[in-house]
C-alpha cells in the first residue's frame, strides 16, 4: 500500500485531525506500507514552510515506511534546508549536482558548488 503524504503527515504531527484514523491505519498495514522519494520531497516542502525540522520529518517519515526510491538525496537536502537555510529545491538541485557545475544566477550555491554566474555571463 502507497503512503501518501497527508498519511505521514498525520502520523508526524502532534495533532492532526486524521492522527487517530492513520495510526489505526499504520497499525493494521504497517508491513504492507511504503512510499517514494517524491512523498519525502513534497513533506520537505511541508516542513519547510511550517517551519519544522525538515531533517527531522524526512528523516521520522522514512524511518515509518519503506521509500522507494533516492532516499539520500532526500535527506542531503533537508540537511542543507536545516544546517545551512537553503529553500527545498536549491537544496535539492545542489545535492543532484553532486559537486559538478551549477549554472545558475542564484547566489545560494557560493560555498558549497561551482558556479557558472548567469548573471556575469549575461554582461559579457
Amino acid at each position: 500500500m502507497y503512503a501518501e503524504t497527508d498519511f505521514l503527515l498525520a502520523l508526524i504531527k502532534d495533532e492532526d485531525w486524521l492522527g487517530d484514523t492513520a495510526e489505526a491505519v499504520y497499525r493494521d498495514h504497517r508491513d504492507e506500507l511504503w512510499t517514494s522519494q517524491f512523498t519525502l520531497i513534497e513533506l520537505l516542502f511541508v516542513a519547510y514552510r511550517e517551519d519544522r525540522d525538515t531533517e527531522r520529518v524526512v528523516t521520522n517519515a522514512a524511518n515509518l515506511v519503506e521509500v522507494r526510491g533516492d532516499l539520500d538525496t532526500v535527506v542531503a537536502a533537508a540537511t542543507y534546508v536545516e544546517d545551512h537555510g537553503f529553500a527545498p529545491f536549491d537544496a535539492l538541485h545542489l545535492v543532484e549536482s553532486d559537486g559538478d557545475t551549477i549554472v545558475s544566477s542564484d547566489r545560494t550555491y557560493e560555498d558549497f558548488a561551482p558556479r557558472l554566474d548567469l548573471k556575469a555571463e549575461n554582461e559579457e
